[in-house]
C-alpha cells in the first residue's frame, strides 16, 4: 500500500486528502466553518473541492428533440440565424449568427461554472 502512495502524483494525493475530509464532514454534523476550523483547513478551498466532487457526480444526459418540438418549445424564435436555448424557467442562452470562437468559448466556461 506504501508502494502505491508512492506513485500517487501530487494532484491525486490532494484529491484523496480532499475526499477524504469531505467524507468525514459529511458524517460529523458539523457547519463546514466549524469542520475546517477543527480542523486546520482553509474553507475556500474546503469549498472549491466539495464543489468538484459534486460536479463529477452529476449525471449528463442528452435528449433527442425533434425540429417540431423544438419550434413548439421556443428553442428557434424567428427566421434569423441564431441559436437560442431556453432551460424552464432559470435561464436562457443565445447566440447570433457570426459568434466568435471566443464568444462561444466564454459560453462554455460559464455553463462549467453552473
Amino acid at each position: 500500500m506504501a508502494d502505491q502512495l508512492q506513485k500517487q502524483n501530487p494532484y491525486q494525493e490532494r484529491r484523496q486528502f480532499w475526499q477524504t475530509h469531505i467524507e468525514t464532514w459529511s458524517l460529523t454534523g458539523l457547519s463546514q466553518t466549524e469542520y475546517c476550523r477543527q480542523n486546520n483547513l482553509k474553507p475556500t478551498r474546503f469549498t472549491y473541492w466539495k464543489r468538484k466532487f459534486k460536479k463529477e457526480s452529476l449525471p449528463v444526459e442528452f435528449v433527442r428533440i425533434s425540429a417540431e418540438s423544438a419550434k413548439h418549445d421556443h428553442l428557434f424564435y424567428n427566421n434569423e440565424a441564431s441559436l437560442r436555448l431556453t432551460v424552464g424557467n432559470q435561464f436562457t442562452i443565445e447566440i447570433q449568427d457570426g459568434f466568435t470562437p471566443v464568444t462561444l468559448q466564454q459560453v462554455l466556461l460559464t455553463l462549467k461554472e453552473v
